[in-house]
């Protein structure tokens, strides 16, 4: 429920919406001037060594609600028969190579569409709490977990590879003993650094009738030192990825869903690698006013600006949220970095900051959540860019913008720009926090 329904059930829509104005300015208020995001820890980069990177067998959390549960439609009695039936069909098959995971969970999407299709044809009761739990329970256990996290760390071995990590390789048979003991000490003639992977939660998020379905995946990260079994840093990563609606999701046997998840460990993939390995975080870590009623994390947009934040209000969706970029080419512009506030802060190592670029990132805007990325540059080399393609015309899009550069011989990244902290630190971008415009 967004801000103007909360309000709504009680007051006027007009006076509903002022109220909401009003708090969405204090909010965002609050942000721009009181909060200060620590500086996540990144010293350890210079002595990993040779790393070697494992995805754990164990079992991620799957709750894929709205698929499952349909109370307010009115599903019928037989929905979760035909959902546990159709799950069962997983374990009469076989699946190998680096999409197994995500097929796995594709084969799911079409386990769950058939239950509640079925359940509305037949229409009576919403399944109950129990059959729910038992549906989950059985899905679990036939979904295959070594396929699902081997698909994420195959990923995240590809992505080290391009970025030119000094990856250590060691046998496979020694390296999965050790994962499964999460003790790395018989690995130290091979490796320094253990990168240790796993999805911990895979599922979508939605509520009412026939809502918008947000796929998530979120993946515990640890980084490990070998020669003492020392816990470097650990932290958590989540991919918020596609939305739409469960009959969007179900068409042609789920390919979206399949798709999305494919995206969600790329996504996830470079997020990991860029934030353990390459993250040189701010030193400016204040959030900054840069338009109406919106704070930036990270280099701010300058054109298209931006203003407002999120509600998902259509009223002020259209009138404050997106502004309007000046044609379906657009001049992208933003903050060059080192930006002011950075060299005040470590004025000595931003005068060693060599050869600055920036990636560029823009994807389409389906129910509120980024959609396909339609745009996507590496290494440019000012800050400002003119698409060389062209995007729909009426539509909404998110962006984000990052710095590329070197320090002390080494290559590093800074934070993506986002209007609110968790999208500039733990969100995979772009995301529903990341900057936004529509075009003409």
């Amino acid at each position: 429920m967004n801000i103007i329904e909360r309000f709504g059930a009680f007051i006027p829509k007009g006076a509903a919406r002022l109220i909401a104005g009003i708090l969405v300015v204090a909010l965002t208020l609050q942000t721009g001037c009181s909060v200060a995001p620590p500086i996540p820890h990144t010293g350890y980069q210079e002595s990993l060594g040779r790393v070697a990177i494992i995805s754990l067998n164990t079992q991620p959390d799957i709750e894929f609600d709205g698929f499952t549960r349909n109370k307010p439609s009115g599903a019928a009695k037989g929905a979760g028969t035909g959902f546990l039936g159709c799950v069962e069909m997983l374990g009469q098959g076989s699946c190998t190579g680096s999409i197994c995971g995500a097929f796995y969970l594709a084969w799911l999407g079409v386990c769950g569409v058939s239950g509640v299709v079925g359940g509305v044809v037949g229409a009576a009761k919403a399944p109950s709490g129990k059959d729910v739990d038992e549906a989950e329970s059985r899905m679990s256990e036939r979904l295959s977990a070594e396929s699902i996290q081997h698909a994420l760390g195959e990923e995240l071995m590809d992505v080290a590879q391009v970025r030119g990590t000094r990856l250590a390789l060691p046998d496979l048979r020694l390296l999965r003993a050790s994962g499964d003991k999460q003790d790395y000490r018989s690995l130290t003639s091979e490796a320094d650094t253990v990168l240790e992977v796993a999805l911990t939660h895979v599922g979508t998020q939605g509520g009412g009738f026939n809502p918008p379905l947000q796929l998530t995946m979120t993946a515990r990260v640890r980084l490990v030192r070998t020669r003492d079994n020392t816990e470097i840093t650990s932290v958590e990563y989540t991919h918020a990825g596609a939305s739409y609606t469960l009959e969007e999701w179900s068409t042609n046997r789920a390919q979206r869903l399949l798709q999305a998840l494919q995206a969600g460990y790329i996504a996830l993939a470079y997020h990991i690698h860029d934030s353990l390995l390459l993250l040189y975080p701010f030193p400016d870590r204040k959030p900054h006013m840069v338009g109406f009623l919106v704070a930036a994390f990270g280099l701010a947009p300058e054109e298209p600006p931006i203003r407002g934040q999120l509600t998902g209000d259509k009223f002020i969706g259209d009138t404050l949220e997106w502004t309007r970029a000046t044609s379906l080419r657009p001049t992208m512009r933003w903050q060059a970095f080192p930006r002011d506030g950075d060299k005040a802060m470590a004025a000595e190592e931003m005068a060693a900051v060599r050869n600055v670029r920036y990636d560029l990132i823009i994807a389409r805007e389906r129910n509120l959540a980024p959609g396909e990325i339609v745009y996507w540059r590496e290494g440019l080399p000012d800050n400002h860019h003119t698409m060389t393609q062209s995007l729909n015309a009426d539509a909404r899009y998110f962006w984000s913008i990052r710095a590329r550069f070197e320090l002390n011989g080494r290559e590093r990244v800074t934070e993506w720009g986002a209007v609110n902290l968790s999208a500039h630190e733990r969100l995979t971008t772009p995301s529903s926090g990341s900057y936004r415009f529509k075009t003409p």
